[in-house]
Order: structure tokens, then sequence, then C-alpha cells
């Protein structure tokens, strides 16, 4: 099953936008509710202080309540929107308001007294919702003006109706309700159009690649950078890069099949005239003839050994049996077999092999060394200069390597970068069929196999070549 990014966005952006604007609309309300339910208590409370000064205590002790202000008309029982009741200490009602004609009065949470106020929900006897307010209090002495305030506190409980604050809750309620589904409407039809336009360029990069032809993977098949927002622009770097690599790689198997054929249709083409000749004029075959057979055949042998050795080597089937070896030993001994060809072509050799313990193949590396001798012999300039020096390991963590340069003449750089390409030889070298066009790649290949690294780099201002070999820790 396919999965859509810009659905799997959608689907996350939405939750969270709604899950966001849910919160949000909550605390508004929750904050607006706690504000109004603030307000309604402060008048409350305000209404209760009303209440508690207007009461005296009478000389022979009664308590008397004077609502003859219209402060007090909600007290009254044509209008039963305000509630009030006076209990002494064992809970006589000593005073209440007309509205209230419940016999039980306003009963308080039991426990609850003391002079803070304590506020609380309730049920009016009316039936309604209400909210009310009590606390203990000292009336003053009717008739008297000493400070002093005698007997026992009253309870005095003032309770209002809430219906008008909770009708306001929830018109706001409603309203926020209201605009929080308009909101995720448009969250829901805005979003995926947001992200189908901020999702373009990514549509146009896959469309760009799904045009990009592994026939055409030159310069032309890249993809702009210029343009695509800056987290697409990495990755259409490293898509270039891929491409680039590709169209190098498939530009080496091309000139690797053009190479292949150039090299099998020589000695093919010496078999059939061979052949042809010796059914033309069959007593006129000579040892010679078979020898030169028995040649070619050895050629071509050797030939699809190499390429089967390389293609072991490239899908990582070289198994090497790593061992504790000194390189300059070893570079040492393989020169010795290229030591007097080296002195026949009148070249010029310096030797600097100080000892050198490295980890590899031995076989492996033997098999190197010969290639990379073997190709400074032979086409190093006419009375040149060859040079094999081991650096040593250093206390800075470099590793050991080995380097083998040569002099040269009419090398070119870009006849360099085909140095390890299959079957790559310079036009000159094609004509020595001894030479295969295969020693550096299967020698790359073998380097690799042992987790080393062979590279090669030229000074054109010189024409000084010089192969660099080591582990790859001394990279």
């Amino acid at each position: 099953m396919s999965v859509s990014i810009r659905r799997q966005l959608a689907r996350r952006l939405l939750a969270v936008v709604l899950v966001l604007l849910g919160a949000g609309l909550s605390a508004i309300y929750l904050a607006s509710r706690r504000t109004a339910l603030a307000e309604f208590d402060a008048t409350l409370d305000a209404k209760a202080q009303a209440v508690s000064s207007v009461t005296v205590q009478e000389e022979d002790g009664d308590v008397r309540v004077d609502l003859s202000d219209r402060f007090f008309q909600g007290f009254e029982d044509h209008v039963m929107t305000d509630f009030f009741e006076l209990r002494d200490a064992s809970g006589k009602i000593l005073a209440r308001s007309e509205s209230l004609y419940h016999p039980d009065g306003l009963l308080a949470p039991v426990g609850c007294g003391g002079v803070t106020p304590m506020r609380w929900d309730l049920t009016l006897p009316t039936g309604h919702a209400g909210r009310a307010v009590r606390f203990d209090f000292l009336p003053p002495i009717e008739g008297t003006e000493l400070p002093e305030r005698l007997g026992e506190p009253v309870r005095l409980v003032v309770a209002s109706d809430r219906a008008h604050l909770d009708e306001g809750l929830w018109r706001f309620l409603a309203w926020l309700l209201a605009g929080g589904g308009l909101l995720a409407g448009l969250m829901l039809w805005l979003v995926p159009g947001v992200l189908r336009h901020g999702l373009r360029p990514l549509e146009r990069l896959g469309e760009q690649a799904g045009r990009i032809d592994a026939s055409a993977l030159g310069e032309g098949a890249r993809f702009p950078v210029d343009g695509l927002p800056v987290e697409l622009q990495s990755i259409a770097r490293r898509l270039n890069d891929l491409l680039g690599r590709l169209g190098e790689s498939l530009a080496r198997e091309r000139r690797f099949s053009a190479n292949l054929a150039h090299e099998l249709r020589t000695p093919l083409a010496e078999l059939r005239s061979l052949a042809e000749c010796a059914i033309k004029w069959p007593d006129a075959r000579d040892g010679a003839m078979d020898h030169e057979v028995l040649a070619i055949a050895r050629h071509m042998e050797t030939l699809a050994t190499h390429l089967l050795a390389l293609a072991r080597g490239e899908q990582g089937r070289f198994e090497p049996a790593l061992e504790e070896v000194d390189l300059a030993a070893e570079a040492g001994s393989v020169w010795a077999s290229f030591a007097g060809r080296a002195r026949e072509r009148g070249l010029e050799v310096s030797l600097v092999l100080p000892s050198a313990r490295v980890t590899a193949d031995r076989q492996l590396l033997r098999l190197i060394l010969v290639n990379l001798f073997e190709n400074a012999v032979e086409y190093a300039s006419d009375a040149g200069r060859i040079e094999v020096r081991v650096d040593a390991a250093d206390p800075g963590g470099s590793a050991a390597c080995l380097r083998v340069g040569n002099s040269t003449s009419n090398l070119t750089g870009t006849e360099v970068a085909h140095f390890f390409d299959r079957l790559w030889r310079k036009e000159e070298a094609r004509s020595k069929q001894q030479h295969l066009g295969l020693g550096l790649s299967l020698a790359r290949a073998q380097a690799g196999a042992m987790r080393w690294t062979l590279t090669v780099a030229l000074d054109e201002a010189t024409g000084w070549l010089e192969f660099r070999l080591g582990p790859e820790a001394a990279e």
C-alpha cells in the first residue's frame, strides 16, 4: 500500500491544529468562566456585606435587619432573586428575607463556619441554580455608639440566583463552539491546499527524475538547485552527485564493452585467419602455426582469468588471509625480479625501504606490487627514473604506505583518470599484447579486499606519476 506524504502531513497537521484549537478555546472558556464567576462572587460578597451592615442587635438580644433601602429589592417575595438568613450559634433562624419561604432555610455545607467567607453552589427554593456565601459576624447593639460588639456571633448566609450568569456562559460557549467549528472547517479546507502548494517543488523534482533516461546521464541530466527550497537543495545536490557517479559508471561500462570487443576481435581474427589457411592449404601447415594458435589461446585464457578475478574482487568475494608483514621486505623481494629489466632500459632506480609492519594478505600484496612495478618499468620514460619508497607509520596515527613513482612523457591528467578502468590502455600501448589493461583494476580490487587504498596522481608540470598504496587508516 503506497503512503502519501501529503496525506500524512495533512492528517498530522490537522490533528495538531484541531487539538491546539480545542485547547485554546477551552482555555478561553475556562478563563472567561473564572472571571465571570469571580465577578459574580464579588457582587454576592457586596450583598452580604450590605446585609451585615444593616443588621443590629437590640437591647433585649433580638436581631433586626433593616431592608428598607431599594438596594435590597431582590430579597422581596415578589422578586425572589436574592435570599438571606441569619442563625445564631445553635442554628436557630433569627431573621430571613421575604423571598425565603423554605422551612429549612438556606443550608450551608456541614462544618463550615468562621469569619472567613465560604462560597458554594446550591439549589434555591425556587428550584433555580444559585450560589451562596456564608460568614460569621457580631452585629452592633442598637442605640449605642460603643465600638464593642457584645454577644454571640451570628451566621449570615446570602444566596443569589445565577441563572443570568449561566445563561451568559452558555451563550459564550455557543459562540466559541460556532467560531471553533468555523475555524476547523477553514483549516480542513486550507491545510491540504497549503501543503499542495508547499510540496509542489518536491513533485517537480519527482517529475524531473522520471524524465531522466539511463542513456543520457551527462551534464544535462541534473536537477536545478537554484530556486528550490533550502530543504530540497541538499537532496538535489546529492542526487546530482549520484547521477554524476552513475554517469561515470555507465561511461566506464561502455568503454569496457568497447575495449573488450576490441581485445577479443584481434585474437579471434587471427584464429580465423589461421583456420582458413589451414583449411585452404592443409599440406602447407607447419609447427609454427600451432605455436601461434597456442599463444593466442593462452592470451585469451589470461584475459578471461583476469576478468573473472576482477569480477570476484568487485563482488567482494576475495577472502584475504590477513597477517602482519613487513611492507619494505615484501617490496624489496618483489622488486628483485624487475631490477634486471630496469637496468636494460637504463632507468635510474631509487629504493627507500625502511622497515614498516602492516596488516595485509601477503599473496594479494605481492600481486599488487607486481602490477605496480611492472607498470613502472614498462612505461617509465626512456632513461627515466623510478622511485620506490616506504613511508613508515608516525606517532600522529598515519599508517605506513608505499609510493611507487616514475617519470613519464605524453601523459595527461585525463588519461590518468582512466587508469583504473578495465581494459583501458593508451593507443600506443595496444600493440603490446602482453598487457591487457586489467592489472591496475585488479590491483585496486585486491587492495580493497584488504581494506587498503590504491590511488594515483600525476604532476603534469614535471611528468612525475606516483601510485600510493596503504591501509585505509593512512588516508
